[in-house]
């Protein structure tokens, strides 16, 4: 009977439990500096990614919620090689990312086009990572506005991000 018991909490114990662990990074004007002071690597590449992809070029005075998250997570220069190899080395499986990040600056900071965070959510669940994000955007040439709430998921594997959809 012990030897049943003692098998049963080993059992338990290795079992791996599944935790899924949200983090807002940025909501209702707030950034979540707590969190961006802890943030492990795979997440601070796809945060990153979403600030360069989504948002315009910074300068040293921005006030830009891009640019204090930058900012936070001590990135003075996106375009910095250093930093730029990182994020090819995490999106190598992505050609529209590998191109983009050849242009830096993605989005020039006095570009027609202006888009600006609202939101931005990290959901890690062992080896997928989500990022939920609200973006309110603007080109001042064509007179046209736009609203995006997306929430992309992406496997980590080898230190890379392959999207997934999550309706297959």
């Amino acid at each position: 009977m012990r030897i049943a018991l003692l098998f049963l909490l080993f059992l338990c114990s290795c079992t791996k439990q599944e935790t899924t662990i949200t983090n807002v990074v940025y909501e209702n004007n707030k950034i979540n500096s707590g969190y961006l002071n802890k943030i492990q690597t795979p997440e601070k590449a796809l945060l990153t990614w979403y600030l360069y992809a989504y948002g315009n070029e910074c300068d040293k005075n921005s006030s830009k919620i891009k640019c204090q998250i930058l900012k936070e997570l001590n990135i003075e220069d996106e375009c910095n090689g250093n930093h730029l190899n990182n994020l090819l080395q995490w999106f190598s499986n992505d050609m529209l990312a590998v191109y983009k990040l050849n242009k830096c600056p993605n989005l020039t900071l006095k570009s027609a086009i202006q888009n600006t965070f609202e939101k931005i959510v990290l959901v890690r669940n062992v080896d997928t990572l989500s990022i939920e994000f609200s973006i309110k955007g603007l080109n001042t040439i064509q007179e046209k506005s736009w609203n995006v709430n997306q929430k992309d998921t992406y496997l980590i594997k080898n230190n890379s991000f392959n999207k997934i959809d999550i309706n297959e």
